[in-house]
């Protein structure tokens, strides 16, 4: 291959010798160019244009990513394929890289027929890429080249396109149309409804079949001019109307001179003119005696020049012998049908269908031929030829196996990829059964799948149905292969079912990672059971071991009260304040006491509640006046700020205080000395709400979540400092939700905190509803 002919590549990397690898690999059948950074990269992208880059991910400045990004952001570079390069194989490097753009990923160290192989691909994608868009171009160019009239128009009457033809004949500027209502813009106010129902009564004809008519046009000076136009539409998935084409012929001239043609032609003359499609008339020499305006604008020749020609002038030379047999052939059988090509006044072929039979003309014999343009269908089958040899490029470079399957479950078509898949080529495999090839219970699923459809397709009519079925499949070794398989049907343009077509891919690796996470969950589950087990026995223990603590604590408080009281014999000052100690610290260890207890018997599910009637006010004075001494030994002010007649609530009088003896034990706890708690109660939307507030040491609100879970502390070295289990707010919450109440927090780290009780109020008419409720058969 010469160097003009060698596909260029620009190979990205901050590593030399990473670079010099890759030249290396590539250099014998391309031209490899290097760069050492992003930016030296997009220099080079934008100033030689390569076919093809190979860009490492990791390099310092601008990454590999950002490189990718800017040029799928660019409309010159945004196709250039891009191959990553990386020493990472994460699944998020991977998404990274495809949402920067990325069309391939190596890596490293890079395979040299891995990168050749890669390569190779894409540059064959791009070639594909490349010659549509030189097509899209040279349609263009047709177009305003075209003699010509030709305007897009969509369903709400705006232009979409308009060829230099057009634009000319009503002077205005290129793309100074697009965007304009043509109705508005073009069309006389006079005529604008008439057109308005020719192009709805578009919708009402056979696609491909154009509908001829003229109207006026006015242009951009203010001038009329009539157009002949021969309009025909495209039509959405949806069944509507979604550009309607025109193409349309100046013939104001024309027509005003048509005007003088003798009454006894009016009517062969208005078939003649008007006739979609190219008729010209001959002598029985092959001279011209008389030409249609579409042969005119098909071929770019005015009807004078037509006349001076003969068929000689019209058919390239190495079609005359081929076109002087089938006219021959006119004279033997009358009439005869055949495809050559004309010449253009611009020097371009025009492909066309040939209808040609003997007339009589003025009296003496003559030749009618009567042509149809048939580029647009010479265009779709080459696109037919193009669309077949991309699916057939497809099918045999995908790694997936593309198939085709009979609804008799026989394979029509069978990609090369299975014989990576199945060990077998794909000639062997469309001459294997079904029982070859899947496990019974896989062919039994098969077979339901296909008949599902045909039933749900003769009840429904639906066609478009998508089955995906994991089955599994035999390799030619005997071993099988799990795969999934995605198929639809394809059917004919008249209804008919035609085959199945779908892709089949190896999914055997996540079925094993599938029954991986089955016995790990399994496995999870039963230790899970173990730890259940595990954590009944502590809460038993713990019940337990509270309630037997809690017996000689008994004797132990009243012992040392009778001594702290003196009623076994006086004591001095330091012994008094000793048994005061011990009392107080008979309540802690009680109070944790409880705690735990409490935690087992809700853990167990064997806790009883008593809901009664009560107020919020009763249980919040006892617990104060039960705190009164503790809050004055650090010389603390308890305020009551309780609004007048609250509501009932409905809870249990034994644990409501407890709620609350925890809250304000904390309060306490953590207050500095010689400050205030203020304990407040008030209604709420309905509610009753309870706020402790005090100006102690506060709890970051980072801490908020994790507050009201068992035996947690925010900082251990308070446990030192303060003392405390982490059970308390964790008990007060539980009750708060057990009496459909809510608790929360609002603190700042040495501002204090207030803690928030809510409960549902429970008035008379509450209870009296309960009662009839309760009364209720229902």
């Amino acid at each position: 291959m010469s160097d003009k002919n060698r596909s260029k590549i620009l190979v990205v990397d901050d590593d030399v010798l990473n670079v010099r690898l890759i030249e290396a690999q590539l250099m014998a059948d391309y031209e490899v160019k290097a760069a050492y950074s992003g930016e030296e990269a997009l220099d080079i992208i934008d100033s030689e244009r390569p076919d093809l880059v190979i860009l490492d991910v990791m390099m310092p400045g601008m990454s590999g990513y950002e490189v990718c990004s800017r040029m799928r952001s660019s409309k010159e570079t945004c196709f250039i394929p891009v191959i990553m390069v990386t020493s990472l194989s994460s699944r998020d490097d991977r998404l990274e890289g495809i949402k920067a753009g990325a069309d391939e990923f190596l890596t490293k160290p890079v395979d040299r027929f891995e990168v050749l192989t890669r390569v190779r691909t894409l540059l064959k994608n791009k070639l594909l890429y490349d010659e549509l868009a030189a097509e899209s171009r040279k349609t263009k160019q047709y177009l305003d080249i075209a003699g010509s009239m030709i305007v897009a128009i969509d369903a709400g009457h705006k232009v979409t396109l308009s060829n230099s033809r057009c634009n000319e004949v009503l002077g205005y500027a290129e793309g100074e149309l697009i965007g304009s209502d043509w109705l508005e813009r073009v069309i006389p106010p006079e005529e604008r409804v008439l057109t308005e129902s020719l192009f709805a009564r578009a919708g009402t004809d056979v696609p491909g079949n154009p509908e001829s008519f003229e109207g006026h046009v006015v242009t951009r000076t203010g001038q009329k001019r009539l157009i002949c136009w021969r309009n025909s539409f495209i039509i959405d998935s949806s069944g509507m109307i979604a550009t309607i084409l025109c193409s349309g012929t100046d013939v104001t001239d024309q027509r005003s001179a048509e005007q003088k043609i003798k009454t006894s032609e009016e009517k062969f003359r208005a078939l003649f003119e008007n006739s979609v499609d190219p008729i010209m008339i001959l002598d029985m020499n092959c001279t011209i005696l008389e030409v249609n305006p579409s042969l005119c604008d098909l071929l770019l020749y005015s009807k004078e020049e037509l006349l001076h020609f003969s068929k000689s002038h019209l058919v390239p030379p190495e079609h005359l012998h081929k076109c002087k047999e089938d006219f021959a052939a006119v004279i033997e059988k009358g009439h005869v049908v055949f495809e050559t090509e004309c010449l253009r006044k611009d020097g371009c072929r025009v492909p066309v269908e040939m209808s040609v039979k003997l007339i009589e003309y003025d009296g003496r014999p003559a030749i009618l031929s009567s042509g149809r343009d048939i580029t647009e269908r010479r265009r779709a089958e080459q696109t037919l030829r193009e669309s077949e040899e991309k699916f057939r490029l497809l099918a045999e470079n995908a790694s997936d196996v593309i198939w085709t399957m009979d609804r008799e479950g026989r394979f029509l078509y069978v990609s090369p990829s299975v014989l990576k898949l199945r060990g077998y080529t794909p000639e062997k495999v469309m001459g294997q059964s079904l029982v070859e090839i899947f496990p019974q219970d896989s062919i039994s699923r098969i077979r339901l799948a296909i008949d599902a459809f045909f039933e749900d397709f003769r009840k429904t009519g639906k066609n478009n149905r998508t089955e995906v079925l994991e089955v599994e499949q035999f390799h030619k070794d005997g071993h099988r292969i799990w795969t999934e398989s995605i198929a639809r049907p394809v059917f004919d343009e008249k209804g008919q079912f035609r085959f199945f077509l779908g892709v089949s891919r190896d999914i055997s690796e996540r079925k094993k990672a599938q029954e991986s996470i089955r016995r790990y969950i399994d496995d999870l589950a039963k230790a899970n059971e173990s730890l259940q087990s595990l954590d009944r026995m502590k809460d038993e223990f713990i019940s337990n071991l509270s309630h037997e603590l809690k017996t000689p604590l008994i004797s132990i408080k009243g012992y040392s009260e009778l001594v702290h009281d003196e009623v076994l014999g006086p004591l001095n000052e330091k012994q008094r304040n000793a048994m005061q100690i011990v009392l107080d610290k008979y309540d802690h260890l009680s109070f944790l006491l409880d705690s735990l207890i409490y935690i087992s018997i809700v853990r167990s599910g064997k806790v009883s509640y008593r809901f009664d009637p009560l107020r919020i006010e009763d249980a919040l004075k006892k617990v104060m006046d039960y705190f009164s001494f503790k809050a004055a030994d650090k010389k603390i002010r308890m305020f009551r700020n309780f609004e007048k007649d609250l509501p009932l609530i409905r809870g249990d009088v034994e644990y409501i205080p407890y709620l609350f003896r925890s809250l304000l034990d904390n309060a306490i706890k953590f207050s500095r000395n010689e400050g205030f708690i203020d304990v407040s109660a008030f209604r709420d939307k309905g509610d009753v709400h309870v706020v402790i507030t005090d100006k102690g040491i506060g709890i970051p609100p980072a801490e908020f979540t994790n507050i009201f879970n068992p035996f947690y502390q925010v900082d251990s070295s308070m446990t030192r400092k303060y003392g405390g289990s982490g059970l308390g707010l964790y008990v007060s919450k539980t009750i708060a939700e057990v009496h459909g109440g809510k608790i929360w927090i609002e603190s700042a780290e040495g501002s204090g905190t207030a803690v928030h009780v809510s409960f549902p109020s429970y008035t008379p008419s509450h209870i009296a509803a309960t009662e009839s409720s309760k009364s209720d058969p229902q």
